[in-house]
């Protein structure tokens, strides 16, 4: 698994064709009040980096979290926290040079994903590897399904779907609704944003504030964690 991933990154960082790039920085602010391991004694800070592109043979998608607890962590010896995903696909399209769309399915992909969070004591990882597609849904600019299996070294391994998702067609041109779900055998995450675009000449459009919405849950306990967190993002 480790070997698929890598020749995925492989792939990504060595293609020398990229034909779209977007990066932005967030600043988050939430009162992480339930008791899994997102939570805080008081609120939490989190500076969020995140970057997509598509290039020759497929597309990358990573971010890196930077939390700080107003306190600490409610179940944890510690008050700030790192943690990573790095998101490389290869489009089988692309590779091949053959149109594999159909239905609504607009193309398939060999997917991979690594995760990491550094730990106090002993660092959480976790690799997944799968297949991937992009769909053609009314109402969303982008609608991406990935299915992994997922090997981790804390808890047990599992399978994990992925959607993530962008729509910019509601009340105006200015608010974009986006986000992702993960679902796994064990338990399940969703953060979802609603933004509004500043539309203001001298911020040429790349400054949006809003909200997003943080809900987790393990499955069969009362480990949960619900939260509305402030927001505002820097693009370019």
């Amino acid at each position: 698994m480790k070997i698929i991933l890598s020749f995925l990154l492989l792939v990504t960082f060595t293609s020398n064709v990229i034909a779209f790039s977007t990066t932005n920085i967030e600043y988050l602010y939430g009162n992480f009040s339930g008791n899994s391991g997102f939570d805080t004694i008081g609120g939490k800070s989190t500076i969020t980096l995140e970057h997509f592109s598509t290039y020759e043979y497929g597309d990358f998608f990573g971010f890196v979290d930077f939390a700080v607890a107003d306190d600490r962590f409610k179940n944890q010896d510690k008050s700030t926290d790192v943690y990573f995903e790095l998101s490389p696909r290869v489009s089988l399209s692309k590779t091949t040079k053959q149109d594999l769309s159909f239905l609504f399915v607009k193309d398939i992909f060999i997917a991979g994903q690594y995760n990491r969070e550094m730990h106090k004591f002993e660092d959480y990882d976790a690799w997944l590897y799968g297949v991937g597609s992009d769909l053609s849904v009314k109402g969303f600019d982008v609608f991406g399904l990935n299915f992994y299996k997922k090997n981790q070294n804390f808890g047990e391994d599992t399978y994990q779907l992925s959607a993530n998702y962008i729509s910019n067609n509601i009340l105006n041109s200015n608010f974009t609704i986006d986000g992702f779900t993960d679902w796994t055998t064990q338990d399940f995450l969703s953060q979802n944003r609603l933004l509004y675009k500043l539309d203001y000449s001298y911020l040429k459009n790349n400054v949006h504030v809003g909200t997003e919405w943080h809900y987790y849950k393990v499955k069969n306990t009362n480990v949960k964690s619900n939260v509305l967190q402030a927001m505002i993002m820097v693009k370019w």
